[in-house]
């Protein structure tokens, strides 16, 4: 049985049930009102999930590893909206990706991350399909992101999954003009910080790691007053 996998735990999320309400246009659970009548002082911008993805890396351990393959999960739906303030302690990020849309060992990912096995279609079949049965998709089938500025060059992110918040530091490049702006940068969660065990199986001896690469490139269009 090849390593077929949970990956859900990806980057960044906030935003408790009672603090948001729904984007109509992407049903994602994000606080649009609040973005969309910001003051003249803020920059806000959109989230073009054409050319923004969230990558997480997933590796094997246990003595059978060898029988195994890292994968690579990433979410090429994302939503949300960015607001740049003249004072950066006022500056944010809202995202949300649902985990029913998060794609499977793309070829295109595997090799950005160099990744040195070739999994079968039915490897990556099973790693979606265990992934789905580890974190499903009901009750909470979005996760989703809050950021802020903590220090210059570092984002005070809080991640919730499956209903629970995890509160990260993660060093990032924020850039932004008249026209867009983009959010960089690259961590390491892990699958017990949220309370889940990773996968395994021959009894334990072929296992998911519990560290969870992240890598995220967003790419927010300006919106319009």
């Amino acid at each position: 049985m090849r390593l077929a996998w949970l990956c859900v735990c990806i980057l960044l999320a906030g935003c408790t049930e009672s603090a948001v309400r729904t984007d109509e246009a992407t049903n994602a659970p994000l606080p649009a009102d609040s973005y969309l009548a910001v003051a003249d002082d803020s920059r806000v911008y959109r989230i073009d999930p054409q050319r923004s993805v969230i990558l997480v890396r997933t590796g094997r351990s246990g003595p059978a590893a060898r029988l195994g393959h890292d994968h690579a999960i990433a979410s090429e739906s994302i939503a949300g909206f960015v607001e740049i303030h003249d004072d950066p302690n006022r500056s944010r990020a809202d995202v949300a990706f649902a985990i029913r849309e998060l794609i499977v060992d793309k070829p295109e990912y595997r090799d950005q991350l160099q990744l040195d096995t070739t999994p079968s279609e039915s490897d990556i079949a099973g790693t979606y399909t265990n992934m789905l049965k580890v974190v499903p998709p009901d009750p909470h089938p979005w996760i989703t992101i809050n950021a802020t500025i903590a220090e210059p060059g570092t984002l005070a992110v809080a991640v919730t999954l499956t209903g629970r918040t995890v509160n990260y530091v993660v060093p990032a490049t924020i850039d932004g003009d008249r026209e867009r702006a983009t959010v960089r940068g690259s961590t390491t969660i892990r699958h017990t910080d949220f309370g889940l065990s990773p996968f395994s199986a021959v009894g334990g001896l072929l296992r998911v790691s519990d560290e969870l690469d992240v890598r995220f490139d967003i790419t927010a269009e300006r919106v319009s007053p």
